[in-house]
């Protein structure tokens, strides 16, 4: 390779590549970005870093001679000619991840899977705090890894995506969780099986591995079934505690004054005659199953609705069918719900907004009703904290 091949290159203009951005023009010459979008979402955060940063749209403009190495953002098609042109090229295609856990391998603990990964996170980090340990959550829960690279903590708590362990070449950790797994991003993923052997390498170079029961690996610790998802959770904070050498009686106190995330089966009731739960970090039908099962005692009217990822609710609808007063359906994917749950005559509505306001419409005293989608929020919204923020809009516009 020439003297020339000084420069890295980054894939994907979002959250991580401008983090990427950041960190490189520390180390090296200023970085190359390629985005194939027209207005990349995080642009004025870039030319508040660099004057004329070098963003491309089109892979043929780049001299791969001139790449020394790719740094691909979580999500960036992994398909993309591209990705290609780089095997080709033998240009080495690695993640944030990567940098980061080759500095901070021994104090990570890695977080995965299919539901629950940001609760998990966000309680370690706030019983760990409260024990008096420096933490911080960080990864998949909004917070780039390499814009904390340079903290010094006693640990780093990461929640991971499927998408994050599939372009990180070289995982390792002091321990790693994998909460559960259940089909989802189907639309992106080959089969449930690759999706299954992706979450699977959490477990790569981890000295201490905790997961659910059926994987087929040799693990630590083997979590139990339990179908209170909280409870789940929460048994899976006190597991990894108590190996970082924690006593449990202050991890089981210290969890008692933890606030639940909003969004996720947050009670936003307004009175004392109708439950209203705000459950919009429900992304797939998995989600919305434990959602169902925590409130089966109650009457639900259950409001779902969507992109549904390729993802099916007919396996849901002997849950359904026993523990919801009616079902209303929306969003872009509300006719294919619709056929695959119509033993059930939902309502079917195209709007969030209007499936909200026939639920209210529809529900008497000591009803609960449940926002749990089940679905992608991005047929509406940019993600599922706005649809959530939303729903809580219209709750106040209807009830209060």
């Amino acid at each position: 390779m020439s003297d020339k091949t000084t420069r890295s290159l980054i894939l994907g203009l979002g959250q991580t590549g401008l983090s990427l951005f950041g960190y490189l023009r520390k180390l090296e010459k200023e970085p190359l970005i390629f985005d194939t979008r027209d207005d990349p979402p995080c642009r004025k955060e870039l030319l508040k870093k660099s004057k004329n940063p070098l963003i491309i749209s089109n892979h043929k403009e780049i001299a791969f001679d001139e790449i020394r190495s790719c740094y691909v953002s979580p999500g960036f098609e992994i398909g993309h000619e591209i990705i290609k042109k780089l095997n080709t090229n033998n240009i080495e295609i690695l993640s944030d991840f990567d940098l980061f856990l080759k500095v901070h391998a021994k104090k990570s603990i890695l977080v995965t899977g299919t539901n629950g990964k940001t609760s998990v996170v966000s309680l370690l980090q706030h019983v760990m705090k409260s024990l008096g340990l420096k933490v911080k959550s960080i990864g998949n829960n909004g917070f780039p890894v390499l814009d904390h690279i340079e903290e010094r903590l006693d640990y780093f708590v990461i929640e991971v995506s499927s998408f994050q362990i599939e372009r990180t070449k070289s995982l390792s950790s002091l321990i790693s969780v994998l909460l559960n797994i259940s089909p989802d991003h189907l639309d992106v993923h080959d089969s449930f099986e690759q999706y299954t052997e992706i979450k699977k390498r959490i477990f790569e170079n981890s000295n201490f591995k905790i997961g659910p029961e059926g994987t087929g690996l040799d693990l630590d610790i083997t979590m139990p079934k339990i179908t209170d998802h909280e409870i789940y959770n929460q048994e899976a904070v006190k597991s990894i505690l108590l190996k970082l050498g924690l006593k449990k009686r202050s991890i089981e106190e210290k969890i008692l004054t933890f606030n639940p995330l909003p969004h996720r089966l947050e009670d936003i009731s307004l009175n004392k005659n109708l439950t209203i739960i705000n459950d919009s970090k429900s992304t797939n039908p998995h989600s919305l199953n434990a959602a169902i099962n925590k409130y089966k005692d109650e009457k639900i009217i259950l409001i779902v609705g969507g992109l549904k990822k390729d993802l099916s609710f007919r396996p849901l609808l002997e849950v359904l069918k026993k523990n919801t007063k009616k079902v209303f359906v929306y969003g872009a994917d509300r006719e294919k719900i619709s056929n695959e749950i119509g033993e059930l005559n939902p309502i079917v509505l195209e709007s969030m907004t209007q499936a909200v306001k026939e639920a209210i419409n529809y529900s008497t005293k000591n009803d609960l009703v449940l926002f749990s989608p089940g679905c992608s929020s991005f047929d509406e919204f940019q993600n599922y904290e706005e649809r959530g923020f939303k729903f809580k809009e219209l709750i106040n516009k209807y009830v209060g």
